[in-house]
């Protein structure tokens, strides 16, 4: 199990990293392929569970809504001023109710609506964030970073301290492999990463330790509950993973499924009060 784990991330890490430090349309792809492959694995869990929904209608919107949050990132239109994501959003109840029309009535229209329209904010406008939070300035750059590596840090120490010194589990229902110890040893690490981050980048001009620090910790939570609430889903489902695309790592939502919650207020945070 160890070395999938180890292959994949060998590949997938420095990919990733060098989509951030590159920005633009790189990172925009990147995105784009966990918002496509993201949405295929959600569509997926929730079809297991017995709700069924439009899953190519949920592609193609969601590919669409990140396309048009891209141009605002980007300068085509700023986010409080573009219609396009509105336009977007319209147009894609549209589809459903005309599609449910042209079939006849059915018992699982409200599911088919409700679970395709979800997974379009659960997923697409989640991480849609990220591309937001790349396009900052002048800390775009390194705000990614510090996100990517504040979460998985938190991710790899809480894993490595759960899995020897584990022994209370904090939400046996829900995850039972996750334990306090594993839990808090993660937000430690989590807030070690904001400490160097702020003391190493140009991010202190912009920001003291303490808010750097209070900063970690609620991203370090939220990114906390995003993981359970993905487990959640799964759970539903009955299955361990959300797909097996990623050797040793589960999918594309097992991996990412921190970033659900944590990115939109990561982001929000540094674009209304520290820009």
């Amino acid at each position: 199990m160890l070395l999938p784990r180890f292959l994949t991330a060998v590949i997938g890490v420095p990919l990733l990293l060098g989509s951030i430090y590159f920005g633009s349309l790189p990172f925009f792809f990147v995105v784009l392929c966990i918002v496509l492959l993201g949405l295929h694995e959600f569509y997926y869990l929730a079809q297991e569970t017995g709700y069924p929904c439009y899953e190519w209608v949920g592609l193609l919107f969601g590919a669409l809504l990140l396309v048009s949050i891209y141009l605002n990132a980007v300068g085509f239109g700023q986010v409080t001023e573009n219609q396009g994501t509105a336009a977007l959003i319209s147009l894609a109840l549209l589809v459903f109710v005309l599609r449910s029309l042209a079939r006849g009535p059915a018992d699982t229209t409200l599911s088919e609506w409700g679970i395709t329209f979800f997974g379009l904010f659960y997923v697409a406008w989640s991480f849609s964030h990220l591309v937001l939070l790349r396009d900052l300035r002048p800390n775009g750059q390194v705000l990614t970073f510090f996100l990517f590596v504040l979460i998985w840090v938190e991710d790899i120490v809480a894993y490595a301290v759960g899995l020897r010194w584990g022994k209370h589990p904090i939400a046996t229902a829900i995850s039972p492999k996750k334990t306090w110890e594993g839990t808090v040893a993660g937000l430690l690490g989590a807030l070690v990463v904001g400490t160097l981050f702020q003391q190493l980048t140009d991010i202190k001009q912009v920001i003291h330790l303490p808010g750097m620090l209070l900063v970690s910790l609620i991203t370090g939570l939220l990114a906390f509950f995003s993981d359970l609430g993905e487990s959640m889903i799964k759970r539903g489902a009955g299955v361990k993973d959300s797909s097996t695309l990623l050797p040793g790592h589960g999918g594309i939502l097992d991996r990412f499924d921190a970033f659900i919650l944590a990115a939109p207020v990561f982001y929000y945070y540094w674009a209304f009060f520290k820009r």
